[in-house]
């Protein structure tokens, strides 16, 4: 037999938890290609989206016509609802700034983890081990040692930290769903309904807001670009595909690692340097992440508790 092709070899699912440190490294740039945009949140939200969806064009096409059989009315409803879970999450995040300060927005938008782990437990009976809810714990009081003491949870700032917590809820509702949607359905077909749904609601949300959607520097679309191409495909696509074959509650917290990310390139690239928390709270969010990770993945436990033979998978 000859040699799989060269996709097949890299997208395994044994090499699932390899790829999700590549999906933290791309989600770790968004912070600081944002911060070098002048365009309204929103507006960078629906392009990133938009870039990464035309990008996966010509992949969706074909990958369609394999999933024709399980993309029926029903499902195609499922995805572009988890399209408007994805549009509500940037949605309450975003703004969520204009009402509280930006440690406690980041704070509460990443309690998804423990969301994604009570709905997984109490909902879809599925085994959380020790370890793992230790893992949990410690990555979590990692990113509150890494936002150290800006925190504002006074009434003032009650509406924008309740907008965060429903951010983080939706981040938390978006992860679940894909583990569930993405079993039967290649990447391409699933990552490109639900990002362009996404897309089309933030589109009037953008709209009422008075958002411009057209900007004149092209500097700007270069930023979008490169938000399309890293934070979103390189990192929400993998973590996508990594769904199919890691528990969402691994998934969900490796997203923590993103604050530790974004903390090395501002102090590498814009010479900002983190907090004194920040050296603490690091290794303890990469700490509970590896904890999380050394659950047996699904493609490495059968039915009966063994491990069945690896197959190569191109998605």
């Amino acid at each position: 037999m000859g040699e799989p092709p060269r996709g097949q070899v890299i997208f395994r699912s044994e090499h699932a938890r390899y790829w999700i440190v590549v999906a933290i490294a791309a989600v770790s740039t968004a912070a600081i290609l944002i911060r070098l945009s002048d365009s309204h949140p929103l507006t960078i939200a629906f392009w990133r989206l938009i870039i990464a969806v035309l990008i996966l064009l010509p992949f969706a096409a074909r990958s369609m016509r394999r999933d024709r059989s399980g993309l029926d009315g029903r499902t195609i409803l499922k995805l572009c609802l988890v399209g408007a879970v994805l549009a509500a999450h940037f949605a309450l995040w975003i703004w969520s700034f204009q009402f509280t300060n930006v440690a406690s927005s980041v704070l509460l938008v990443t309690t998804h983890p423990v969301f994604v782990a009570l709905i997984s437990v109490g909902f879809f009976k599925e085994r959380l081990r020790k370890l793992s809810v230790a893992g949990i714990g410690i990555a979590f009081l990692g990113s509150v040692l890494i936002i150290g003491g800006d925190l504002s949870l006074s009434l003032d700032n009650l509406p924008g930290n309740l907008m965060a917590l429903g951010g983080g809820i939706m981040a938390g509702i978006y992860i679940l769903a894909g583990s569930r949607l993405r079993k039967g359905l290649s990447l391409p077909t699933y990552a490109f309904i639900v990002y362009g749904s996404a897309a089309l609601f933030l589109l009037p949300l953008s709209l009422i807001v008075g958002s411009d959607l057209i900007v004149s520097d092209p500097r700007e679309y270069l930023i979008f670009i490169g938000l399309a191409v890293g934070p979103m495909l390189a990192g929400h696509t993998i973590y996508n595909w990594a769904l199919k074959y890691v528990s969402p509650t691994l998934v969900s917290v490796s997203l923590l690692g993103e604050p530790v990310g974004s903390s090395l390139l501002a102090m590498l690239l814009l010479n900002e340097m983190p907090g004194r928390g920040a050296f603490i709270g690091g290794p303890l969010v990469l700490l509970g992440i590896l904890l999380v990770a050394y659950e047996p993945s699904r493609r490495e436990k059968g039915p009966s508790g063994r491990r069945p033979d690896r197959k190569r998978t191109a998605y």
